[in-house]
Order: structure tokens, then C-alpha cells, then sequence
């Protein structure tokens, strides 16, 4: 077991990656798998006790409930190499992560009815991290196959029907060290976050959060919207980079791609195709906005996120009629309508309108 806060929070190297893959023969990789599982611990630990490194004598001293005779009998049926994980982690002192709270080690063959077991003397299936019972009735967990050696993590009995059989289902069990590697990269991008020591999330996350103990999940992290954008250019230059310069037809607002003799004979419907416009010009795009600017009288539930108009109508005489419809689709019940009927409001796709409320 690594002796250090430097050995414990340094795990490049153990996650899994492209260039450093996960095993895919052979048993579990526990050392691997207790590093990413001890750094999980530790990070949960610090951010409970309001410390930058790890105090490495308390974690140490946590008992291991799998360390006494009375877990005996569990062990004797686990494989050699899932009982070195458990020699080589630390125990959870607050809940493990967002989804699972402790080591569980259930053997639970029985809710895998149709899996040959072919091992001698041992169960075939185990529960090593137990799922919150805050997420639903008849929690399962993160589920290891010591015959396959792979991991599945069905958080509640419902789950399992979209991952066995596992010949039809293979590509929902991942090797333990990738899902280990997934929760880190969630707490690296923001997605996840350990809360401060009184257990509070910062006031800016408060009203976007979803929060079980310790642990918060966030509807979205600034990473996210930059990769997300990063993403979406890399595609389209990818695309671009494959049209022939040859093929690009000259752009001009004056004249249509496609005549309405040529939609005609292709029997295109004629609203069929309206078009939406990308949005270039920062003012421009603002001016269009209906709704952004609308008082709303439900700040006593939370943070209110209104319509926005994302993509208008190439065409901009296509237009909608102000109506109960629009009215309560985007604005809440109690706000005030500074529409008439029949107000013309921009055609478009439009953004949902969104109240996160506070806890």
C-alpha cells in the first residue's frame, strides 16, 4: 500500500487512458484498481476535513470491515486477486462517491439467474461498492464478474434488464480501473464536487446541484460547455477540410440554395424546409431576444433560466402569434405578460425555460 500523501495523490499513471489502456486479460489488476480506489478515499477525506493533503495515520487507522473474523466466509469466496484490493484500500470515512456510500462485497449470483457459474467454489458475482439508498429502493451497486473479471455498475435492480445477458449486454462491463478512472475525470472536469467541511456546496452551485452527503453532481461544469464548443469547431473544420474548394457554392442572402421550381419538382413540401440561421453578430443576437429581459416572480423557488433564442429563422418574416401556448411554455405562472395576444415573436429553435430550485 502507498505510504504517502504524494505515492496516494499521484495517479497519472494508474488511470486508464489511450495510451495506457486497462487490462483486458487476466484478473483484477488490484494494485491499479486500489490506487484509483485510495485516491477516491482521499479526496473525500480532505475535502471533509478541510485539508490539502492527507493525514495519513488517521485514514490508516480506519477499520476495515473486512479485516475480522466475521468476514471470513465472504472472503473464502472471493478470488485471490479481489481479496488483495481489499487488502491494499482504505474504508470510506464519508460516503465512497455520489453513487455508492461503502464496500459492500455481496455475492449476489442469485440476481444473475441466467450466468453459468463455472468457478470452484466461488460466487461468480459481487457487489464491491454499494449504491446510496438515496438514489431508490432495491439498490445493487458496482457489481465485479470474478469469472470475466469485468464491472458493471447497475444502480438499482431495474437497471440490470440493459446489461444481461452479458453476451448480448458486453459493452456495459468495463474493467474496474475504467470506472474508477470515469468518476476521477468526473471530479477533474467539474461534473462532481466534494463539498466544503460544513457541507455546503459554494453559493454559486447551490440552486445547479444535486448534493448526497458529501458529494454534489452538477447539471454542468464550465469544462464541459468548453470542450462541448472545442468539440463542435473540430467537427466542423473537419468537415469543411473534406469539401472540395470546387463544390463550395458563393453565399448570398439575395439568392436562395435552392429554387422553388427545384423544391417543386423534388416534391418538397413548401414549409418544409425554413432554415435557421447561425448567429454571427453579438448585438444582432441579442436584439432578437423576447424573453431574456421578462421579470420573473419565482426567485423564492431559485435561480430562474429564461428562453433563449438559439438558432431564428433564416427567413425573419416567419413569425408566431403570442398565445397561452408560448405563454406557458416560457413563462411561469406568476410573472408578469408583457406580450398581447397576437404579438409577433421570432420563429426559432429556442433554449427550455429552466428554474433550478434551491434546497
Amino acid at each position: 500500500m502507498n505510504t504517502t500523501p504524494q505515492q496516494i495523490l499521484n495517479i497519472e499513471d494508474a488511470l486508464v487512458s489511450e495510451a495506457n489502456p486497462a487490462r483486458l486479460n487476466g484478473p483484477l489488476d488490484y494494485e491499479r484498481c486500489a490506487r484509483l480506489h485510495n485516491y477516491l478515499v482521499a479526496y473525500g477525506w480532505m475535502a471533509h476535513h478541510g485539508q490539502e493533503t492527507p493525514n495519513l495515520d488517521e485514514l490508516a487507522s480506519q477499520p476495515s470491515i473486512f479485516a475480522d473474523e466475521d468476514t471470513q466466509a465472504i472472503r473464502e469466496r472471493l478470488h485471490p486477486s479481489v481479496n488483495s484490493f481489499l487488502d491494499s484500500i482504505f474504508s470510506p470515512e464519508q460516503g465512497f462517491f455520489y453513487w455508492v456510500n461503502h464496500i459492500s462485497m455481496q455475492l449476489v449470483d442469485d440476481i444473475f439467474p441466467d450466468e453459468e457459474n463455472d468457478l470452484d467454489n466461488l460466487e461468480r458475482f459481487v457487489v464491491i461498492y454499494g449504491t446510496v439508498v438515496e438514489l431508490g429502493s432495491h439498490c445493487v451497486g458496482v457489481v465485479y464478474d470474478q469469472k470475466l473479471h469485468r464491472a458493471v455498475f447497475p444502480m438499482t435492480l431495474e437497471n440490470l434488464d440493459s446489461m444481461q445477458p452479458i453476451d448480448e449486454h458486453e459493452d456495459m462491463w468495463f474493467p474496474l480501473e475504467t470506472i474508477l478512472t470515469n468518476w476521477i475525470y468526473m471530479l477533474r472536469i467539474g461534473k462532481i464536487t466534494a463539498d466544503s467541511p460544513e457541507g455546503k456546496a459554494p453559493a454559486e452551485l447551490s440552486s445547479s446541484r444535486s448534493q448526497i452527503g458529501l458529494w454534489s453532481w452538477l447539471r454542468y461544469s464550465p469544462s464541459q460547455v468548453d470542450s462541448t464548443v472545442a468539440a463542435i469547431d473540430h467537427y466542423t473544420a473537419a468537415i469543411e477540410a473534406r469539401i472540395p474548394s470546387r463544390s463550395l457554392l458563393p453565399i448570398s442572402s439575395d439568392v436562395p440554395l435552392f429554387t422553388d421550381v427545384e423544391l417543386d419538382a423534388a416534391y418538397i413540401p413548401e414549409d418544409a424546409l425554413f432554415g435557421l440561421e447561425v448567429p454571427h453578430d453579438t448585438m444582432a443576437f441579442a436584439d432578437r431576444q423576447q424573453f431574456t429581459g421578462v421579470p420573473r416572480k419565482q426567485e423564492e423557488w431559485g435561480k430562474n433560466i429564461p428562453p433563449v433564442l438559439l438558432f431564428a429563422a433564416a427567413d425573419s418574416s416567419r413569425t408566431v402569434s403570442f398565445g397561452e401556448e408560448i405563454r406557458w411554455l416560457f413563462l411561469g405562472p406568476s410573472d408578469d405578460v408583457p406580450f398581447n395576444e397576437n404579438d409577433i415573436i421570432p420563429a426559432g429553435l429556442y433554449s427550455e425555460s429552466l428554474t433550478m430550485k434551491r434546497e
